[in-house]
């Protein structure tokens, strides 16, 4: 079993947005959908699926135990690889991995929300915003910090870089256990929880 209680994940979520929305998102500003799994945000660890949206693809940073930005009671992630998946809310789940690429969350557990490609004018307030966010960011802006358009286009290389690396790990950790878990319910079991 994977524990996940205390572990920041990262994902991609796929939206059409407006050019007029900017660099910055909020998670609070997402809104959930009804589908397969319930009521929540629908996210892919897979960035040639999201890609094939033909939609702006985003990349999320969640971490399940929400208790610590004063949701109690939330915390977990439910791997299910057939029918009872989809009462995860009901149950007390932070989301629901419902195969190796695929899984469902709380808005409430998304902590950190910025596009993966980013061609408008630089905002190093948001950037600042979004970096003290992170639970690991990829680069530091301090007062003595170059604002050139280079240096904005490198810090959004290093952050497209880092979130698809991030998005790698937890592709790597959320999909094994799904496909483990996978195995076993051959033998009758179809949920556990990591």
């Amino acid at each position: 079993m994977l524990r996940c209680r205390d572990s920041t994940f990262s994902t991609y979520y796929c939206v059409q947005l407006f050019d007029s929305i900017g660099f910055e998102l909020f998670a609070k500003d997402l809104q959930e959908v009804k589908g397969p799994y319930g009521q929540g945000v629908y996210c892919t660890l897979d960035l040639d699926k999201a890609r094939e949206t033909g939609k702006t693809v985003l990349l999320a940073e969640f971490k399940p135990n929400t208790a610590e930005r004063g949701v109690p009671g939330i915390s977990e992630l439910l791997i299910s690889s057939g029918a009872g998946g989809e009462n995860w809310r009901e149950r007390g789940y932070a989301g629901v991995v419902y195969s190796d690429t695929e899984l469902c969350l709380r808005v409430e557990c998304l902590r950190v929300l910025w596009r993966r490609e980013w061609a408008g004018d630089s905002n190093w307030a948001a950037l600042k915003r979004l970096l003290d966010a992170m639970e690991d960011p990829p680069l530091a802006l301090d007062s003595d910090s170059a604002q050139t358009d280079a240096a904005w286009a490198k810090a959004m290389e290093r952050l497209k870089g880092c979130g698809d690396t991030q998005v790698q790990r937890a592709r790597d950790q959320l999909g094994s256990a799904w496909r483990k878990h996978a195995e076993a319910s051959t033998a009758g079991h179809s949920c556990t929880i990591c």
